[in-house]
């Protein structure tokens, strides 16, 4: 097996889509050594911007800009970076590789080249996971760690992948992994370029994350953003309509036999699982759900404060206050002593089963 560690310099990335101007790459056997470096100046058929911003600086390269502008361009050096990159036989490295990846990807579609199938491993990633670092560092940082003392002042694409061969070679050695020991326990290092798209594990990993985690009011409100009333319509839709719909038993001997209920908006709009169960037992207590605060006869309070001590408004609850000012006489009850009177906890709410629930005045309702 040989590794191949490549990277590229591009003329300018302009919409996202790199113009390579150079491609360098070191192939070495298993146990690092240089069989192979080499540097491949090309015209990037496009103008040179290298100076960056405040927060990404910009860079020399090692050729001047005639040196490129007069090289063979990307569809004559197409064939032996594909075939170099497609080798069964090798395994192929970069430093942030997904970048260089994306510049094959978009030149390519430039030089209407079929794009080509292979596999990478990102080093930076490696070494980033290793350190347990939130950030990724550069390469010349890393590469001096393991002993080299060359600048990156001038970027030079094989010198590039010389370094990014010697970070892999010194985490070998400091961990006494091998490589592909390193691969297996630092799996988000994986990626590839299959049927033109490129795929990378951190990537995945990274929307899984997203996918995952908590927004604010989800944290705050212990409830999961699919489990709001408030901004989703099938929810939203559903428990205005069975409270609509559902059959009230009023023969009830309940103390709220009779009474319409409004409960706190600050919890109505993140828990809808809890609220039909709310609903269903009002309903066999001989109770009306009702959203109008000023028309209940008891109105559920909730309170909600963030970690800041930060108590949010509850718009029903003003309204509710107000109507008792103006002379309607309703019954404030927290929400543990209506769950008392309902014979029920909230962990019992958090469990919907439709077909539990109180039947619907109207059987067609479930047609509708």
């Amino acid at each position: 097996m040989k590794y191949v560690f490549f990277d590229i310099e591009c003329a300018n990335c302009f919409q996202g889509n790199g113009k390579i101007c150079s491609f360098g790459y070191v192939v070495t056997d298993e146990k690092f050594k240089i069989l192979e470096k080499k540097d491949i100046p090309m015209n990037p058929h496009s103008k040179f911007h290298l100076f960056g911003t405040k927060k990404h600086p910009g860079i020399v390269l090692a050729y001047d800009e005639k040196t490129f502008n007069s090289s063979p361009d990307f569809i004559h050096f197409y064939k032996k970076i594909r075939n170099l990159l497609t080798d069964r036989h090798s395994m192929n490295f970069g430093f942030s590789v997904l970048s260089d990846a994306g510049y094959i990807k978009s030149e390519c579609k430039r030089y209407a080249k079929p794009m080509f199938d292979y596999e990478f491993i990102d080093v930076q990633r490696i070494y980033t996971d290793y350190k347990n670092l939130e950030n990724t560092p550069s390469l010349i940082k890393c590469a001096a760690e393991y002993g080299v003392t060359e600048s990156q002042d001038i970027h030079k694409s094989d010198d590039d992948s010389y370094f990014t061969m010697r970070v892999l070679k010194g985490l070998c050695e400091e961990t006494g992994l091998t490589v592909d020991e390193l691969i297996e326990k630092y799996p988000h290092c994986q990626g590839k370029c299959e049927n033109g798209e490129i795929e990378s594990e951190y990537l995945k990993f990274k929307e899984e994350q997203k996918t995952h985690k908590l927004s604010k009011m989800e944290k705050l409100t212990g409830s999961l953003r699919t489990n709001w009333v408030y901004r989703v319509e099938n929810n939203y839709n559903e428990i205005n309509n069975y409270a609509r719909r559902v059959y009230v038993n009023r023969k009830s001997t309940s103390p709220l036999s009779c009474k319409r209920v409004c409960l706190s908006g600050l919890y109505e709009d993140y828990h809808f699982n809890e609220m039909m169960n709310i609903i269903s037992l009002l309903a066999q207590n001989g109770a009306k759900y009702t959203k109008r605060a000023y028309a209940c006869e008891v109105f559920v309070t909730h309170d909600l404060v963030d970690k800041n001590g930060k108590e949010y408004k509850c718009f029903r609850k003003e309204k509710a206050e107000d109507a008792v000012k103006n002379g309607t006489e309703i019954q404030f009850m927290s929400l543990e002593e209506l769950l008392e009177i309902l014979n029920t906890t909230e962990d019992d709410l958090k469990v919907l089963s439709r077909d539990k629930l109180a039947p619907l005045k109207d059987k067609d309702f479930a047609k509708a």
